[in-house]
This record gives structure tokens, C-alpha cells and sequence, in this order.
């Protein structure tokens, strides 16, 4: 399928996801989204009810799971009242680490928006003033439910795979040292105190850990382990999921500014705060990596991506809306290139 709009970091398709996701030849590291919230909204694509929106994502996530990279995350914005049955649906993919609570208020604290207009006497439930993000990641997402009987067998599998180039340097380290375990255990132990920590988990994709500094260093003194301790600490880093919050979302809890009715930076009903997808996306991902968004609508993951240095594929099926989008991401593109040139 052709790109609706194209530039140096962000592509944009317009058409249904389910036809566009099978023809995308992508490894993501972040899938990024924000599907209907089923009749939250009064617009068409928000018809459908809990049932029928279960099953349309399904379909989705079936269809983005192979496109995953093994090392990728995943949030995914929903309404209070489906949160648990995403998340039920959401485990058959991904390994569900999170539900964040967005609390959506203004930065003094105050109601805003319906909130600050609700008419205390007419509720029969509580009233919502927070959306949910499902957090999750691809480690386990081969195993079915967290039902299922070898579930964690499964997760050590998929860990194990993840770090095989760390451990393949470790076991050929042992083969050329000619020791076995058990001389490795009683070196170990004489050095460190410690007999079994470093000879299980450092030589066998069963369990495997990454050894401390002092692990490592008294392992050096007898195995021929070539490499810097720093060095293999980096590529540790890579291998594993990018996690690097901040200050203001390193809690399941985060405060920020919603985007009203009536903003001249509101283009889209369901709009999201751009710090706040920001953030999402510097926590992680590194930069230069993929996000994917296949429900684009304002187009706030493609702007974010570019402004921090990442890249996105985004998928939208109103055309008034990629119309919108592109918009955006040309001028983010100049907001880039005025920043270098005042730079």
C-alpha cells in the first residue's frame, strides 16, 4: 500500500489497520495506540459495543504481535469501564505489566472539562476523571494466558532467546577454560563466598541472569572473559525492553493536562497531550527506534516520534484526519529544522 504522507521519520497510511498491518514489513519496538472506547464517543467509528470491540482487537493485536520486536513495549489508552476486559484480552499477546491511571486534571489540580461541570445529584455511579493505559510487553507473549500451565517455562524461553548473545559469550568462555562446573563453583566460592550464583545462571539459558561486577571480576581471575564488564553491561541494556521514566511518570499514577474543547491545538475529539506522549515514548524507546500507532487520529504519536528523535508508522482510516496529520508532522518538520538552524 502506497503511504498516504511520507517524510524522514514518520510514515502515515490511510485505510483500515487490519488491511494495512499484514502488507507492513516492520520490526516495532512500541506499539502506541488509542482504539475506540466503545459509544464513549458519538462519532460513527466509536459504534461499536464491548463485545464487538473485544473482537475487532483481537484481530489487531494478532495482526501487530509478528511485527514486534522481542524486546518491545506496549500501551494501550482505553475507557475505565473496558479496562479489565482489555486487559483480559490483552494477556492472550502481551505480558501485562501495568494499568496506569491518567488523571486528568489541570496542573493546579483542579477539575476541568466535564468534571468541573458534573451535576453531583444526577450520578448514579462515579463519575470517571481518569482514562487507562494498559502497559505490557513482548517477553511471554508466545505463552497464551497467564493461565496456561507452562506460562513462566514460556517467559524463561523467550527471556533465554532475547539474551543469547550474552550467554553464547559466556559458554564459550567456560569451553575454553576446560574447568568444570563444579571447579567453577569451589573458584567461586573461594573468591566471593558464593558457590552456586554465578556457575547457574551465567552458563545456562535456564534461569539466566546477568552477573554483578564482582561476580564478573573474580570469574576473570580464572576464565578467559575478554571483554570489559562496562561493555557487556551496555549490550545487556540493548538487548533488554527500554525502560527509562521520569519524574513525572515513573508512578502507575500521572497528572497531565488534558487538551479541552475550545483549544486552538485541539484537532481531534480524542486528542492526547503531547508531553505526555513524549514521555511515553522517551521511556520506551531509544532513539531512532519504531513506534507503530495503528489508530492514529491526531496524529500526536507521528509528531512526537519526530520531535524526539524517533521514527513511526501510523495508520488512520478518516482521510479528513490524515489530511490533519500531515499537516502536523510538516510543521514539526519545521520546528526541527528551526531549532537546528538557531542551534
Amino acid at each position: 500500500m502506497k503511504p498516504y504522507f511520507e517524510n524522514d521519520s514518520v510514515t502515515l497510511y490511510c485505510g483500515d489497520c487490519l488491511e494495512v498491518l499484514p502488507d507492513l514489513s516492520v520490526s516495532v519496538n512500541l506499539l502506541l495506540t488509542d482504539p475506540p472506547y466503545s459509544r464513549v464517543k458519538s462519532d460513527d467509528w466509536d459504534r461499536l459495543d464491548h463485545t464487538k470491540l473485544e473482537a475487532f482487537l483481537r484481530n489487531v493485536f494478532a495482526a501487530i504481535r509478528p511485527k514486534m520486536a522481542r524486546n518491545g513495549a506496549v500501551y494501550c489508552f482505553c475507557w475505565p469501564y473496558f479496562s479489565a476486559r482489555l486487559q483480559m484480552l490483552m494477556a492472550d499477546y502481551f505480558n501485562i505489566l501495568n494499568e496506569i491511571v491518567w488523571m486528568k486534571r489541570q496542573s493546579t489540580g483542579a477539575h476541568c472539562g466535564y468534571q468541573a461541570k458534573a451535576s453531583l445529584e444526577s450520578l448514579r455511579r462515579f463519575f470517571p476523571e481518569t482514562e487507562r493505559i494498559v502497559f505490557a510487553e513482548m517477553i511471554g507473549s508466545d505463552a497464551g494466558s497467564a493461565a496456561d500451565a507452562g506460562y513462566q517455562d514460556a517467559c524463561a524461553g523467550l527471556w533465554a532467546e532475547l539474551m543469547r548473545p550474552l550467554i553464547d559469550y559466556f559458554v564459550a568462555a567456560r569451553r575454553e577454560s576446560g574447568l568444570t562446573a563444579g571447579e567453577i563453583r569451589d573458584r567461586m566460592f573461594e573468591l566471593t563466598g558464593k558457590r552456586y550464583v554465578f556457575e547457574r545462571h551465567t552458563f545456562s539459558a535456564s534461569q539466566w541472569e546477568f552477573p554483578t561486577l564482582e561476580q564478573y571480576e573474580a570469574a576473570a581471575t580464572f576464565l578467559p572473559l575478554r571483554r570489559q564488564y562496562e561493555d557487556l553491561r551496555r549490550q545487556y541494556e540493548d538487548l533488554r525492553r527500554c525502560h527509562t521514566p521520569d519524574a513525572d511518570n515513573f508512578t502507575d499514577l500521572w497528572l497531565y493536562s488534558p487538551i479541552l474543547s475550545g483549544s486552538r491545538e485541539r484537532v481531534h475529539c480524542c486528542q492526547k497531550p503531547l508531553r505526555m506522549i513524549q514521555d511515553m515514548i522517551t521511556t520506551s524507546t531509544r532513539p531512532g527506534e519504531l513506534i507503530l500507532d495503528p489508530f492514529a487520529g491526531s496524529g500526536t504519536t507521528g509528531v512526537a516520534a519526530m520531535l524526539t528523535g524517533r521514527r513511526a508508522v501510523l495508520i488512520e482510516q478518516d482521510e479528513k484526519y490524515c489530511d490533519i496529520i500531515a499537516d502536523r508532522l510538516i510543521a514539526a518538520e519545521g520546528d526541527l529544522f528551526a531549532r537546528v538552524e538557531g542551534a
